[in-house]
């Protein structure tokens, strides 16, 4: 899963990001608003988080910006303000949780598994795929007969997507933005990465739709 963390205080930024990363999660984290609008208009993530008092444009901006174009996706407002005016406003604007400073994190990873358990509509993040083969959507983790199948970082990345959206067309777009964040690359490297987890998968699971995308079938 791919999340996107703003966070001015950088001992808590690093905290944040190291322990989601521990667990699993792939995060890209900044500082300050105006990198965060850039980050939050070129890339594609599971779940934001966002500090509402930041350099620039405040947290309440980002996630205005979040909700023109993205309606479904979990957002998290950490903030030491603890009015009820900022509070009510986080809400009006469309976060899914308000967490007060300061917070234990695991406060913070349990809020983070309920939407993303949520969003999924699941009550496990263990995804079946047929009798052998399962994914683990929380800890990005293939098993083959209840032993781990060793992935690469773009390997977890384009499965987690695939998964998400199981026995539905994932277009070429899509992994494009999710697993390259949209930047320059080859055709071939797309066709290789497929290639690659294929050939970790039972013959079949993936299919190729020419010219649209992929989809990953559950039997």
């Amino acid at each position: 899963m791919k999340v996107f963390l703003l966070e001015d205080d950088f001992s808590l930024n690093k905290i944040i990001t190291n322990s989601l990363k521990s667990r699993g999660f792939f995060v890209d984290n900044c500082f300050d608003g105006y990198k965060a609008v850039e980050m939050v208009m070129q890339n594609s993530y599971d779940l934001f988080v966002l500090d509402l008092n930041v350099i620039g444009f405040d947290g309440h901006k980002i996630l205005e910006i979040i909700r023109e174009s993205n309606k479904d996706t979990p957002v998290i407002i950490i903030s030491a303000q603890i009015d009820m005016e900022n509070i009510r406003k986080s809400y009006a604007l469309g976060c899914n949780d308000y967490i007060k400073k300061p917070f234990e994190f695991e406060e913070l990873f349990l809020r983070i598994q309920y939407h993303i358990q949520k969003l999924n509509n699941t009550d496990k993040f263990l995804v079946q795929l047929d009798n052998s083969y399962s994914f683990d959507l929380l800890e990005q983790t293939l098993y083959h007969k209840q032993k781990i199948v060793d992935l690469s970082i773009k390997e977890k990345l384009l499965m987690s997507l695939l998964v998400q959206n199981i026995n539905s067309i994932t277009s070429i777009e899509m992994i494009h933005e999710y697993v390259w964040d949209s930047k320059e690359m080859e055709a071939v490297s797309m066709r290789s990465l497929i290639h690659k987890l294929k050939k970790k998968l039972k013959s079949g699971m993936i299919v190729n739709f020419r010219g649209e995308g992929y989809k990953l079938i559950k039997y």
